[in-house]
């Protein structure tokens, strides 16, 4: 079997993740530049995955078994793994206040907390076991593992993409494979503005089919700008990309006062503000990439970009330590610890505490697991 071409490391990819994750822990926390952030947060990320796409994955059937194989590897078995262990806990999370089955909380709670809340019930055996079949079949996922969302859309994306990069491969007409491509893309436009608007969900489709078209535009927008990507021919001088950030920023703040995106529930005001966040979201962070790669705290946002995952599934958990740490100093009652995911009303430097360990901790996890990794193969 043929492998596929490998692409030279990038690190202002790794870079970007690492700035993205930041800024998605941080958003989580409900800070005052929350709406900012979620203006091109999430599209990055999936822009990203785009980006790095390599067509040789879609040339002949053993590359894209290899690469659907790769797929369940890296986006799958993360999500399964994380949220069974959740759905496991959940017990044991309400035991020490992490999930709430106290009406006084949602009493508490629910009025001033902008976040969804809820009550979590006990879970005997049978409900254990009907639990975890919602969450292996993609109908459920719990709450402490609700930032992953996007994996499970994602990984239909990857896979939709490399099967039509499979069938396009074998026409030989280069114009009829520009238009076949050109049709995608507007196809996947025109149903994101119509999503957005509303369409699909009074029609009970689930909202994670719908998801797939705004998730896909990104993809696609990543897939072309990788192929001509004009950031890489310009100078790579301080004042050329310190101006490219500057001015990309001020543009996403003009772009902030007709709102802001909210992918998750396929909110994007519309198509042509989709497109727009997620380029200039690119040119903002891919500049700033590029001005701090040979810096000390470049080298530290790779390692940070190299652990995603990790983060976005324990960034939550990790949250709730700072969260009681806030109760013990303030004198509250324990219970709003259950508060999701942070406890609402906080002043902004407890968000900036609620980042710093929403991405120290799960980090210090994974040196762990891979110092106790290493120690077990000696």
């Amino acid at each position: 079997m043929k492998t596929a071409k490998a692409k030279t490391r990038n690190n202002n990819i790794d870079i970007i993740k690492g700035i993205a994750i930041i800024l998605m822990v941080y958003g989580h926390t409900f800070g005052m530049a929350k709406d900012y952030i979620y203006l091109f947060h999430m599209p990055i990320f999936i822009f990203i995955s785009g980006y790095c796409f390599n067509n040789f994955h879609g040339w002949d059937v053993p590359q894209a078994e290899h690469y659907f194989f790769s797929r369940i590897k890296r986006l799958i078995v993360p999500y399964m793994g994380y949220n069974i262990v959740f759905t496991l806990l959940t017990n044991f999370f309400i035991r020490i206040n992490f999930y709430s089955d106290k009406e006084e909380f949602k009493m508490a709670v629910v009025p001033i907390q902008k976040a969804a809340q809820g009550l979590h019930e006990h879970l005997e055996a049978k409900d254990m076991i009907m639990e975890l079949y919602r969450v292996i079949t993609l109908n459920s996922i719990p709450q402490m593992g609700s930032a992953g969302w996007f994996l499970i859309v994602l990984f239909y994306v990857c896979i939709i993409h490399c099967l039509l990069i499979f069938v396009l491969h074998r026409i030989e007409n280069k114009y009829l494979k520009w238009a076949a491509w050109i049709a995608v893309f507007v196809i996947m436009a025109i149903m994101t503005g119509m999503i957005s608007d509303g369409l699909g969900m009074d029609a009970g489709i689930p909202m994670r089919h719908l998801e797939i078209f705004e998730v896909y535009t990104c993809f696609l927008i990543g897939a072309a700008v990788a192929r001509y990507d004009l950031l890489k021919k310009l100078p790579g001088t301080v004042p050329v990309r310190a101006g490219l950030a500057v001015a990309a920023a001020v543009i996403l703040l003009f772009l902030l006062r007709f709102g802001t995106l909210e992918m998750s529930k396929c909110f994007i005001v519309n198509t042509f503000f989709l497109i727009a966040v997620t380029l200039l979201g690119y040119v903002l962070l891919d500049s700033v990439a590029e001005l701090l790669k040979r810096t000390a705290l470049g080298k530290a946002l790779i390692k940070v970009g190299n652990h995603t995952i990790p983060i976005l599934f324990l960034h939550i958990l990790s949250f709730k330590f700072v969260s009681l740490f806030y109760l013990l100093i303030t004198g509250q009652p324990l219970y709003l610890m259950a508060s999701w995911p942070v406890i609402f009303q906080v002043p902004e430097w407890m968000c900036l505490i609620y980042t710093v360990v929403g991405v120290a901790l799960p980090l210090a996890g994974v040196r762990l697991y891979q110092f106790c990794k290493d120690q077990f193969r000696m």
